[in-house]
């Protein structure tokens, strides 16, 4: 490939510099400049151009409660950020997968068709065995907790026995600013630390060890600084509380 437009070599050095010129094209790119000099220059160029767009943007440092929180966080190994579920694609079913599946819809309806008309055949040898019940799935509990003069609320479902809670955000809470809102057990020890509620969309996170349904589930959001309670205790208002009940 050869960059006689002018028009052409900008364009691509750009595209380089900002990182959307991708895979051989890049490679490309990367092995011509090497060899051209007004190329490489046409490169320095716009790293010069656009990296002066980076002395626009004041930096921030973050609040100390920030660290503390986080070296806190990583130290309990009772929490970890919300992450919203990832989507995954649907993968084609093989095909003897399809017929292993047919023939075990047909299994089933032989079983039936020959439990209403009396017993089941016997194996070789001596009596069925009798079939095991299938495990009783592990009890989910649900919560809905509003803050009230607010359309902020949530809808929490929680599994201990497999230690899963799963979140999702509605509404708004507009005295926010710059606090953030954690979620709490209310334990026969005191509150426990569960982890940080999104404002918005859904999210999922570990339960803490030691919570159990024995005696109820009582949930509980503070108002806390940014990143959450420094403490590990509620250090900022109760924003609203309530129990979680056992799903039908």
């Amino acid at each position: 490939m050869k960059l006689q437009s002018a028009q052409l070599r900008r364009m691509l050095a750009a595209e380089y510099v900002l990182g959307t010129l991708h895979g051989a094209a890049r490679r490309r790119f990367e092995r011509l400049a090497r060899a051209d000099a007004a190329l490489r220059a046409e490169q320095y160029f716009w790293e010069s151009h656009l990296g002066r767009l980076a002395t626009v943007v004041n930096p921030v440092t973050p609040a100390p409660t920030v660290w503390i929180s986080l070296q806190r966080r990583i130290g309990s190994g009772n929490t970890v950020p919300l992450r919203r579920p990832v989507k995954e694609q649907p993968k084609a079913v093989p095909m003897w997968r399809i017929w292993a599946g047919m023939a075990a819809a047909a299994a089933v309806v032989a079983v039936v068709m020959l439990s209403q008309r009396g017993t089941l055949p016997e194996a070789p040898g001596g009596p069925q065995v009798a079939q095991q019940a299938p495990a009783p799935a592990a009890p989910a509990y649900v919560a809905q907790l509003k803050v009230p003069d607010s359309t902020m609320q949530w809808t929490v479902s929680l599994s201990p026995e497999r230690g899963q809670m799963t979140v999702a955000a509605a509404g708004d809470y507009p005295q926010l600013g710059q606090h953030s809102m954690e979620l709490w057990w209310i334990s026969p020890q005191g509150p426990v630390a569960i982890g940080l509620l999104p404002v918005q969309g859904k999210g999922s996170m570990p339960l803490p060890k030691e919570l159990t349904a024995q005696g109820g589930i009582t949930l509980a959001v503070s108002l806390e600084p940014q990143g959450g309670s420094p403490t590990g205790k509620p250090t900022g208002p109760v924003l609203t509380s309530g129990p979680a009940t056992q799903a039908a």
